[in-house]
């Protein structure tokens, strides 16, 4: 039945091309894909233990389904902070190319570069639609560097990289718009961004072939969840840690809603449905990387290694795990892969296809892997090469950074460091980290945030109840 479906989309879709062939000379007939559609969804600042299937106190039953019915990325990497995971997402490439190595603040002159083809403009060149709702943070300032200026057809949500989740604001002014127009409107982020999936999920044509990001703001500080979630995790005797896990489960709640409504519309057989976090949580505000080192905005495994899981009955194995590392990179090419899109790269990836080795087991060569972060000051860097884990945190001045070595695969907890054991393998890794190919740092003359902690602020757990009173994040984009 999921075939014959499958065939009468294609041959829909191929009329309905052939038709708009005649008129604009842009499409071509489609592939037939062994996936139709493909659904991203994002958490923010979620760390390792904070999920059911890790063994987390916080439910999650939704994602844990998906994992029980999917397979796991038992070694998913993103990168340190958000701005920098994100764009290795939409470009296949590393921060240390692009430049994008600091979270873009509101006041950034610049954005991810333009000179980047992103991973949804693919996605519409093969004739999907392309849908965004939540968060982007790859740039606001100006429209070029907007949503629906790279690829997405479709935009609700906010340009930044954190706002009050009831109030919609980021340092007092409303960042919350419907494709270029602010919204006021009332409500928690994530049940908004829910609503607006769903509603897009239920008008879309079916005969289309549809990608959908849909990217939480949850559970990122600051600290907001409804009342009545909160009371849920009246067992939990840290407060911060309290609203923190009612957060997520209202991103699982989100998330439920939005794959019922896939299913209702008939949507769900041939949907590659994906799941991960950004980074590793902020465990000064709630979060929980155990039994990983670190956190959010380090090298260290709890700033990186991050819960993702893919879901796809019937081509995915259902509970089983992939071992092999995965690298936030690896996404664009694995996912038109899925999808049978083939493109030529404008630039060199840094991404592999890791398609046939999730649904046939090939194996897949071993490579380096770097995940980095800038700090307007310094790099922060983990180097994967084989067995070994190179870890570059800031030093005392920029030409004297730290270096610490791990056999990762034997102690993912960092605990033992071979730096001097092993001083032939840490040179060599420092000469191969020196040697990566690196862009200007996009960002670099912005000045940096003005306080992480005051009452604002990212890191900052009350939210900033006072009422806006700046113009608007999306009307104030430059447009010249």
């Amino acid at each position: 039945m999921v075939n014959i479906l499958n065939q009468h989309r294609r041959t829909h879709r191929c009329a309905s091309q052939f038709a708009a062939l005649i008129g604009v000379l842009t499409f071509a007939c489609l592939p037939a894909h062994a996936v139709t559609n493909v659904v991203l969804f994002i958490a923010d600042d979620l760390g390792w233990n904070d999920v059911g299937y890790h063994g987390s106190e916080i439910r999650t039953p939704t994602i844990d389904r998906l994992a029980e019915e999917g397979v796991v990325l038992d070694r998913f990497y993103a990168h340190p902070v958000c701005s920098p995971t994100r764009s290795a997402l939409m470009t296949g490439r590393s921060p240390l190319r692009t430049g994008v190595l600091i979270p873009f603040e509101p006041w950034f002159s610049t954005g991810l570069p333009l000179s980047e083809k992103l991973l949804p403009e693919y996605f519409k060149d093969a004739g999907y639609r392309t849908l965004a709702v939540g968060k982007w943070h790859l740039g606001p300032h100006h429209v070029l560097h907007h949503p629906q200026s790279r690829g997405f057809d479709h935009f609700y949500g906010h340009l930044g990289g954190f706002i009050n989740h009831e109030m919609h604001t980021i340092w007092r002014g409303v960042d919350w718009q419907r494709n270029r127009s602010t919204v006021y409107e009332e409500g928690y982020a994530t049940d908004l961004i829910a609503d607006e999936a769903v509603r897009l999920v239920q008008e879309h044509d079916a005969d289309v072939p549809l990608f959908l990001y849909v990217a939480f703001n949850a559970p990122h500080s600051p600290l907001q969840a409804p009342a009545d979630a909160i009371a849920e995790y009246d067992d939990i005797g840290d407060f911060d840690r309290r609203i923190f896990a009612a957060m997520v489960t209202e991103l699982d709640r989100g998330i439920a809603r939005v794959l019922a409504a896939l299913d209702a519309a008939g949507l769900s057989d041939d949907t590659l449905v994906m799941f991960m976090s950004d980074n590793g949580g902020e465990e000064t505000l709630g979060a929980d990387n155990g039994p990983f080192r670190d956190m959010k905005g380090t090298p260290w495994e709890g700033g990186i290694r991050v819960p993702a899981l893919m879901w796809l009955p019937g081509v995915l194995e259902a509970g089983s795990r992939y071992g092999g590392r995965v690298a936030v990179e690896d996404l664009l090419p694995t996912f038109m892969a899925a999808a049978e899109i083939e493109a030529e790269w404008p630039q060199p990836l840094d991404g592999i296809n890791l398609w046939p080795a999730l649904t046939s087991g090939e194996t897949v060569e071993d490579r380096t892997i770097a995940l980095a972060r800038h700090n307007h000051e310094q790099y922060s860097i983990a180097y994967f090469s084989g067995e070994w884990k190179l870890v570059q945190t800031p030093g005392e001045t920029p030409d004297a950074p730290r270096y610490a070595l791990f056999r990762i695969l034997e102690d993912p907890s960092e605990q033992n460091d071979l730096a001097a054991e092993q001083p032939d393998v840490l040179q060599r890794l420092i000469g191969e980290v020196a040697a990566l190919p690196r862009g200007p740092v996009v960002g670099m003359d912005d000045p940096p945030i003005p306080t992480a902690t005051g009452l604002g602020g990212p890191m900052s757990i009350p939210p900033d109840r006072r009422p806006p009173n700046r113009e608007p994040w999306a009307e104030s984009a430059r447009t010249d």
